[in-house]
């Protein structure tokens, strides 16, 4: 797991593929113009007891703050419980288990990036 601000993204090109031209469209408010897949979301948190956490087989899940701030959970996978695979084919499968392990905070202006195998929600 990578935490920093956007502005620092492209440090981290040899382990995030175009990680600079990610922090640049980021940076300009067009993540459009990323050259990975974006999916801009907007939601309501959850208390930890109604969030399930989830595991990518082969996904960097990238993750960027526009607005904002969220908790996001970090946790061994062997210490959960494996659940059903992600909807849509979508690389990765949900976990059963309680938050445990470190957690962080996602802020305005920051990314964090979780690698294969590391459960997070």
């Amino acid at each position: 797991m990578i935490l920093d601000t956007i502005s620092r993204l492209p440090l981290y090109a040899s382990q995030i593929p175009g990680a600079g031209q990610i922090a640049a469209a980021f940076l300009e408010q067009a993540p459009k113009a990323a050259p990975c897949e974006v999916r801009e979301k907007s939601y309501a948190l959850k208390e930890d007891e109604k969030r399930r956490f989830e595991v990518h087989f082969h996904t960097i899940d990238l993750m960027i703050a526009g607005e904002g701030a969220e908790v996001i959970h970090l946790c061994p996978a062997d210490q959960l419980t494996p659940a059903e695979l992600l909807p849509g084919g979508a690389d990765g499968r949900k976990m059963d288990g309680t938050p445990k392990g470190t957690a962080v905070q996602l802020e305005k202006g920051w990314f964090c990036a979780i690698f294969p195998g590391e459960a997070h929600m």
